[in-house]
């Protein structure tokens, strides 16, 4: 089995900026460990809970007009509550199947030397900076596989940056930034246009009854975006990340052999006969979808809205990478029979054992800070702030992008922000004058800026854990110092991509227009 390449950070420490990201990540990396942090952050949201509610804080619900009120969580009830349904909340955590299954499968991938064989294969020619552009760019298109994305990109492109000798470290931040920015772009319409336009149709007949738009109303602006995030997340890459990173270097002497070892023809051999495997995996899934009896369609014949295709999107991606890695392993003689199989698995999901123990503490605050309504009355608040403001059209859209970035690093869900937001911006920005399809893109834009900031989202801290592989000295300031110049540049980026198409009045996709 090929070795893992345990690479270490040249003279990190000594390398660090000593400007305003130096202090965020010195300042940052004092902060407790993120068990202890999260343990700190349900006991500020109890005492919040209680101050807030014993202030008589409220806000009425756009979309059904009931007075939302903040619950206080010191009491006998919320203590029952969390004795009762502790190991309930763990098992229902979001991610936690998604990540343990996901990190078997793509673990075992890069365990026997499969991503790497890959990706030296066919990108062994490429040179200087033709990489990071190409991995920003697969890393934009990583919401197309749902939030398993944050995890399964970044372990790709740490990969490939491996095997092209830059810093692994840098190729981790990079995909899952990108993945982060990425949320709100779209090759491929996709999950998101299904999830927010009937929220946005319905938020516009508040105004007009006989409002109605297409799933592909906002696609014209989230393709080009999509160039605009690789593009912006490649650069940041080059000229703040890599260049505060410094090189890295193997190990040890041992090391220092496998990261000069070039591909042997064996390996060729086995990548090859692995890819053409992976082929006919898709062309069996593509000649299954094709029949309109076929099992992956719904009842209506769509392979899209309530088909079972869309349903076992997971499963079809963890086989994507478990088929092509099983073959690999089989010609390389790396796996000859079950016994190692099962010791190589374990060995890739061992990485993902510091999540588990995380998701413990972490399902607990999800729960009582759902149970609070305190992330509902923080965005209801922002949102009717915002729109008591007096000022031009460009300058409102520019707030909101600012809004709904600042609320999505509390409330992480999309579509629960939405829920929200679309009631009170649609309509008012429809009396503005414009079409709800660019406020949706706005939405999913502002949302984007923030994905990969957000200590509550849950794979931040498998970002942590990856990290760390390479090099222990990380911490969570480290991870918000290399985070901020992304969000930075998302800002700056998307703000003015965002106003500029405002000021051309271009149509923000298929059967819509900028301008009602």
């Amino acid at each position: 089995m090929e070795k893992n390449i345990n690479l270490q950070v040249e003279n990190i420490q000594e390398n660090k900026s000593l400007g305003l990201l130096g202090v965020i990540e010195k300042i940052g990396n004092k902060m407790p460990h993120p068990l202890a942090l999260f343990m700190y952050i349900i006991g500020i949201t109890m005492v919040l809970s209680f101050i807030v509610n014993k202030l008589g804080i409220t806000a009425i619900s756009p979309s059904t007009g009931d007075i939302i009120i903040v619950k206080n969580l010191i009491s006998f009830e919320t203590l029952i509550d969390f004795m009762k349904n502790l190991v309930p909340n763990f098992q229902k955590f979001p991610v936690l199947g998604t990540v343990v299954v996901l990190a078997t499968a793509s673990g075992f991938a890069e365990k026997i030397g499969f991503f790497r064989t890959i990706i030296e294969m066919f990108l062994k020619d490429t040179k200087g900076n033709t990489v990071v552009f190409v991995a920003a760019f697969i890393a934009s298109l990583g919401n197309m596989f749902g939030d398993s994305a944050f995890l399964v990109i970044p372990l790709i492109i740490a990969a490939l940056f491996k095997g092209v000798n830059r810093n692994p470290i840098a190729g981790l931040l990079l995909g899952y930034a990108s993945v982060g920015g990425g949320y709100g772009t779209a090759i491929i319409p996709g999950g998101w246009d299904l999830v927010l336009t009937p929220i946005t149709i319905d938020s516009a007949k508040l105004i007009d009854p006989s409002f109605d738009m297409t799933y592909m109303s906002g696609y014209y602006f989230t393709f080009v975006s999509t160039f605009l995030i690789a593009i912006t997340s490649a650069l940041v890459t080059i000229k703040v990340i890599e260049p505060k990173l410094g090189k890295y270097i193997p190990n040890n002497e041992e090391d220092k052999e496998e990261a000069d070892e070039k591909l042997t023809s064996e390996k060729i051999y086995a990548g090859k006969k692995a890819l053409q495997g992976l082929g006919i995996f898709i062309l069996t899934i593509i000649i299954m979808c094709i029949p309109e009896s076929s099992p992956f369609r719904s009842s209506t014949g769509s392979l899209v809205f309530g088909a079972p295709l869309m349903a076992s999107l997971q499963t079809l991606i963890i086989l994507f990478f478990f088929i092509p890695a099983l073959i690999y392993a089989k010609l390389t003689k790396q796996v000859n029979s079950v016994k190692d199989l099962a010791a190589v698995l374990s060995e890739a999901v061992k990485g993902v054992a510091p999540f588990i123990v995380l998701a413990i503490v972490i399902s607990q605050f999800l729960s009582f800070f759902s149970q609070s309504n305190l992330g509902t009355v923080l965005a209801i608040k922002g949102g009717e702030f915002l729109k008591s403001l007096s000022v031009p059209t460009s300058i409102i859209c520019l707030l909101f992008l600012i809004l709904v970035s600042f609320i999505n690093i509390f409330v992480v869900s999309g579509s629960a922000k939405y829920l929200i937001f679309g009631p009170i911006f649609v309509p008012m920005l429809m009396q503005l004058g414009l079409h709800p399809s660019f406020t949706q893109v706005l939405y999913r834009m502002g949302d984007a800026m923030t994905n990969h900031l957000s200590p509550l989202n849950a794979f931040f801290v498998i970002l942590l854990t990856l990290i760390q592989k390479y090099d222990k000295n990380v911490g969570m300031g480290t991870i918000f110092s290399y985070m901020i110049p992304y969000t930075v540049a998302y800002f700056i980026s998307i703000s003015a991509f965002s106003l500029l198409w405002l000021a051309l009045g271009f149509a923000p996709g298929i059967g819509s227009t900028i301008f009602i």
